[in-house]
């Protein structure tokens, strides 16, 4: 009986989640990222023949990108969004099942069943599990990787164990063609191994032999460095010097990277001058009330009741140092060093999975204690938060990612306090509901958005006369709520505004969630 809820649950949320995915729009690298994927796979399959450059393509060994492409073309072309978020979907649950594996190996079943779903419902990570083809693709190789590093270490006796590192060969490889950064993100992972095989011992096995964890990690390196030099096509002239020096250009040049201003908590800011406080600013005003609380909830277990802990779980403050490692790695790396993101949490999507983990626990540890009259009242305070969130997040469906917490205050400023709909996936909506005259001869301008994509689905709604011109020229303009400058050629943080209060006029189309804007078509004045 207990089973067959758990799939009607689980059936239930595959069938959520695939109506988001197919109900949002096309957003900004969707088209790029296929098209390098396009390129790579002609340049390979050609023997080199077939050669088109693409932008910053000198910096990417997009293995995912390719392989996916050569996947969607059993699709029609009317249908290669749709499907390209199916794709990706995929492993975004892959991520979540990853987690859930890692949770069973380090705690229990009951915790990593938790963990599931409240990783599953985290709205940064559920809005781009469908659209995002870089960070959902990271964190799934992050999280298979710790998990088979952790699978080697308890199994290294047995015939198995060398296919885990085989694994971290190969996703490692995945990994860092999307991003050459991504070892970086594993180091805690790193020195986790290290330590544990050296010097704790307290997961890896008895018969742990240390000869075969160094063959093993050199056979790993090798299927990794050849299968990323193989979709690394700008390498092919000398695999071995140019793959280190591409890295050392990405990595201390000035390349420009990202979109240039930033909104957050009502301040504006260039890249280069976001404040060291913005990973915990994001983490206060973008996870689910519930999930704040079960931060505290937790911390009092830890110290209040840590023997409840350790009575349930072997080596449990072991285990808990490693998952408070990855969590706060990103926040001390952003602080220590002169690396910029944006976009809320995209650049660590990674992180969220193990930041799920302790709420996880504190939900765990409340139905544990339920008996007592102090848990139930606890216990029933969460329920509240829990549903009161989940109408939220039911409401911006499928806008998950725009997802603000109660601390923002009122709903129709939110678009004054962050980068709302940021990958411009509403503009689908917005596009299909308008009441514009289709046949009628109609200019546009754009803000914050991939004017492409807005060209695409006006032609799949009919659209057949229009244009994109500048603002001088246009009657209507399309936008989210984008950071944009005030005065062309002014790189300065007071020289910073979004789009909406940039472009005045009369909205003639809208897209709301929650009473939040998140796109609009305005006439201008």
């Amino acid at each position: 009986m207990f089973k067959s809820k758990q799939k009607i649950i689980f059936y239930s949320l595959i069938l959520f989640s695939t109506y988001s995915a197919v109900t949002l729009g096309q957003t900004w690298d969707e088209g790029h990222l296929t098209k390098q994927g396009q390129i790579t796979i002609n340049y390979l399959l050609s023997l080199g023949r077939l050669d088109e450059n693409i932008f910053r393509r000198e910096y990417y060994s997009p293995i995912y990108y390719s392989l996916k492409y050569l996947f969607l073309q059993t699709f029609p072309m009317k249908y290669q969004v749709e499907a390209n978020h199916l794709v990706n979907l995929i492993f975004s649950f892959g991520v979540i099942f990853g987690i859930k594996q890692l949770c069973k190996e380090l705690f229990n079943k009951k915790v990593a069943n938790i963990t599931f779903l409240v990783l599953f419902f985290f709205p940064a990570f559920h809005g781009h599990m469908s659209f995002n083809s870089k960070d959902t693709i990271i964190a799934f190789c992050h999280v298979w990787i710790f998990y088979s590093f952790i699978k080697y270490l308890k199994n290294q006796s047995t015939d198995q164990s060398s296919k885990y590192f085989y694994n971290i060969g190969i996703l490692s490889a995945v990994g860092t063609g999307i991003n050459l950064f991504f070892l970086g993100s594993l180091i805690p992972v790193f020195l986790f191994t290290i330590y544990d095989v050296f010097f704790a011992k307290k997961i890896c096995n008895s018969n742990f032999k240390k000869k075969f964890f160094f063959t093993d990690t050199l056979k790993s390196f090798l299927i990794f460095y050849i299968l990323l030099v193989i979709f690394w096509i700008d390498t092919h002239p000398n695999i071995i010097i140019l793959p280190f020096k591409l890295f050392l250009e990405w990595a201390f040049t000035d390349l420009w990277r990202g979109y240039p201003f930033i909104l957050i908590n009502g301040d504006y800011f260039v890249y280069k001058e976001i404040p060291k406080s913005y990973l915990i600013t994001n983490f206060i005003y973008k996870s689910p009330e519930f999930f704040l609380v079960s931060y505290f909830i937790f911390f009092f277990a830890l110290f209040g009741s840590n023997s409840f802990f350790s009575k349930k779980f072997l080596i449990f403050n072991y285990k808990i140092i490693l998952i408070f490692l990855m969590v706060i790695y990103p926040f001390i790396l952003l602080y220590f060093t002169p690396f910029s993101i944006y976009d809320g949490f995209r650049h660590v999507l990674w992180m969220i999975p193990y930041a799920c983990v302790i709420p996880a626990l504190a939900i765990y540890f409340i139905i544990e204690n339920i008996k007592s009259i102090y848990f139930k009242i606890v216990g029933a305070t969460q329920l509240i938060l829990l549903v009161y969130f989940l109408f939220n997040f039911i409401m911006l469906t499928p806008y998950h990612y725009t997802y603000l917490n109660i601390l923002n205050g009122k709903a129709e400023n939110f678009y004054q306090k962050f980068e709302n709909d940021y990958w411009g996936s509403s503009i689908r909506e917005l596009i299909y509901k308008t009441k514009l005259n289709k046949n009628s001869r109609i200019i546009f301008s754009s803000c914050g958005i991939a004017e492409d994509n807005a060209k695409y689905y006006l032609k799949r709604a009919g659209f057949s006369n229009f244009n994109f011109e500048s603002l001088d020229k246009s009657e209507f303009i399309i936008m989210t709520n984008r950071t944009t400058s005030i005065k062309e050629n002014i790189y300065s943080s007071n020289n910073i505004t979004n789009c909406f209060d940039k472009f005045n006029g009369t909205d003639i189309s809208q897209v709301k969630r929650n009473g939040m804007v998140l796109s609009v078509i305005r006439k201008i004045n």
